[in-house]
């Protein structure tokens, strides 16, 4: 008996990731017509998200995408590189949207500002859903935890720090540019740990993310307030 082959609707329907991704022949849609690297980070966002990082495979990930699999290890040298790159971008969209931030010249404000636009987007479904898998995979891969901090945590602090010793504008020698560097690094670093680590412990543990969400701007301007007390920010006014 001849066997009928299966339609690509018929394909698609039994994987729902590639049939977000997956192209037809013809005229590539609108959605397929971006830069293949944006493709298979959405790609594997997706997989990693559904399937963990040891059910993913850069396979699957390379045809949801609609991607060849050479086209992928060209460019990532292994799941580890790739899920790499996959939480730098979401680091680089999260810091996108702190700088997009309105700019207030007092630095409390700002600090107001910014923190409270980077809480609202590491509590997106998406990052959670990351940051889960991490903690899940972790004893199999421990290596994750590490990545996810040199590609994420790290970043935001740095980014954060470069915005403290910036702000007042003054003209430093050598010698006082790197102290207040390393000044608005470990001021960054406290302000960071102290806003962003209690909400992403009550949503790791299973609090209503919508009530988590609901408390970012008093939780985050009782924080700023506190340190403002202490005087921490004086050396940078």
């Amino acid at each position: 008996m001849r066997r009928t082959p299966k339609s690509i609707d018929a394909e698609t329907a039994s994987c729902p990731i590639r049939s977000m991704f997956s192209r037809k022949k013809g005229r590539p849609s609108n959605a397929m017509a971006g830069d293949v690297e944006e493709r298979i980070l959405d790609a594997a966002t997706a997989m990693f998200l559904q399937d963990g990082f040891g059910g993913a495979s850069l396979e699957r990930i390379a045809e949801a995408a609609g991607a060849g699999k050479a086209t992928l290890y060209s460019r990532y040298s292994g799941k580890e590189a790739l899920f790499s790159e996959v939480v730098k971008r979401n680091c680089e969209r999260s810091l996108r949207l702190v700088f997009e931030a309105p700019h207030s010249a007092a630095l409390a404000q700002r600090l107001v500002s910014v923190t409270q636009t980077l809480a609202t987007r590491l509590l997106s479904d998406e990052v959670i859903g990351l940051i889960r898998m991490v903690v899940a995979d972790a004893p199999r891969f421990p290596s994750l935890a590490k990545l996810t901090s040199d590609a994420g945590r790290s970043r935001a602090i740095e980014a954060v720090a470069t915005m403290i010793a910036e702000h007042s504008g003054r003209t430093l020698d050598a010698h006082a540019r790197a102290a207040s560097k390393r000044h608005s690094r470990t001021l960054a670093t406290q302000l960071l740990d102290a806003i962003i680590s209690p909400m992403l412990m009550r949503a790791l543990m299973g609090e209503n993310l919508d009530d988590v969400r609901g408390d970012i701007r008093s939780h985050v301007k009782q924080t700023i307030a506190i340190f403002v007390a202490a005087n921490a920010l004086d050396a940078f006014l």
